[in-house]
C-alpha cells in the first residue's frame, strides 16, 4: 500500500464511482478496481460494497476513510510546503564575509552584475569575524563565503576558488610620519605605532605576521583594532600604521598611503562553499565567478 493507492481510495469514497474516480485520477477504470482490491487483501477485510447500480462504504471502510483522509491531507500539505521551500532555495543565496571596505565596493558590483543575469535570485548578506565564516558555511548556516585562503584548514570540507592574489602592506595618512617608500622591511616598522588586528579575527597568515613584528622588533608600539573598520578608522585619523592585505582597503584611498612590505608575502582571496552543497543557486553563483568578475583591488608599487 502506498500514498498512490490511498489517494485512489480516499477519491473513491468521495466519489463512489469507479469510472469517476479513474477520470478524476487518470487512470483506467480496471486500475482503480486492481487498487482497491489489493488494499482490501492487505488490510484483510472490505473496504466498498459493490453492486451493479450503487457503491458504498462498508464500516470498515468508513472507520478507514475517516482516519486516513486527514493524515493524507496533512502528507500533502507538507510535501507542496517542502516544495515551495525548495523553489524558495533555490533562488535564494545567503553570502558571509567580514565587512571589509573593499568586499562592500568589489562584491556590490559582482552581485549586481550576477542578478542582472539571474533576476530570480535573491541575495542575502551576513558580516561576521573571518575565523567564524568556515564553520557557519559548514553548519549550513550561510551557502557561500569570501575570505582569503589561509583561512582554510587543510580538513575544511569546502571547495575553494581564488579570485586576487594580494599582498601584506603598510598603510598609513599621508600626513603621519613614516617617509618609507617603495617597499617596507620589517625592521623600519621599530618604534612605530602599529595597529594590529584581535587575535580573534585575523586570518592565520595575518596572526603569523603580527606573531613575527612583535617578537623581532623590541621596540614597536602596538594598538589592537577589533574589526577591520575599526583599524581602517584608525588608520585615517593618524593613530598609526596598518598591517593589511591590500584586498583589505577601500576603492578610494585619499588621504592614505600605501606601501609594500618587502620579502614574499602574497595571500590569495576567494570564495568558498560546501564541497557537497544543497544551493543550486550558490553552485551557480560560484561557477560564474572567476577572475576577472570582482573589481581590481589596489595595485601596489
Amino acid at each position: 500500500m502506498n500514498t498512490e493507492h490511498l489517494a485512489i481510495f480516499i477519491n473513491l469514497a468521495e466519489t463512489l464511482s469507479f469510472s469517476g474516480t479513474a477520470m478524476n485520477m487518470g487512470v483506467s477504470q480496471s486500475a482503480v478496481s486492481q487498487t482497491i482490491s489489493s488494499m482490501e487483501r492487505y488490510i484483510g477485510a472490505d473496504l466498498f460494497y459493490r453492486t451493479r447500480k450503487k457503491v458504498s462504504l462498508t464500516p470498515v471502510g468508513k472507520a478507514f476513510y475517516e482516519d486516513i483522509r486527514p493524515v493524507h491531507h496533512n502528507y500533502v500539505d507538507t510535501l507542496r510546503q517542502l516544495e515551495a521551500l525548495n523553489e524558495q532555495a533555490r533562488d535564494k543565496i545567503t553570502i558571509g564575509i567580514s565587512n571589509s571596505p573593499y568586499e562592500i565596493f568589489a562584491l556590490s558590483k559582482s552581485i549586481k552584475a550576477y542578478q542582472a543575469e539571474n533576476p530570480k535570485v535573491q541575495f542575502y548578506i551576513e558580516s561576521h569575524n573571518n575565523r567564524d565564516l568556515v564553520g557557519l558555511l559548514n553548519e549550513g548556516a550561510l551557502d557561500i563565503v569570501f575570505l582569503s585562503q589561509d583561512s582554510l584548514s587543510p580538513s575544511a570540507n569546502v571547495k575553494f576558488k581564488p579570485l586576487l592574489t594580494g599582498k601584506y602592506c603598510a598603510v598609513f595618512h599621508q600626513d603621519y610620519d613614516f617617509a618609507i617608500r617603495g617597499s617596507v622591511k620589517h625592521s623600519d616598522l621599530d618604534k612605530q605605532r602599529v595597529i594590529f588586528l584581535s587575535d580573534n579575527i585575523c586570518t592565520p597568515g595575518q596572526y603569523s605576521l603580527q606573531k613575527i613584528l612583535w617578537q623581532k622588533l623590541p621596540h614597536l608600539k602596538v594598538t589592537s583594532a577589533n574589526s577591520i573598520n575599526a583599524a581602517m578608522l584608525s588608520i585615517k585619523a593618524g593613530l598609526g600604521i596598518g598591517i593589511l592585505p591590500n584586498f583589505l582597503l577601500p576603492d578610494q584611498l585619499k588621504d592614505l598611503t600605501v606601501v609594500p612590505l618587502s620579502g614574499k608575502n602574497e595571500v590569495n582571496y576567494g570564495t568558498a562553499i560546501p564541497e557537497r552543497t544543497m544551493s543550486t543557486a550558490s553552485q551557480d553563483f560560484y561557477d560564474w565567478l572567476e577572475e576577472g568578475k570582482l573589481p581590481a583591488m589596489h595595485e601596489l608599487a
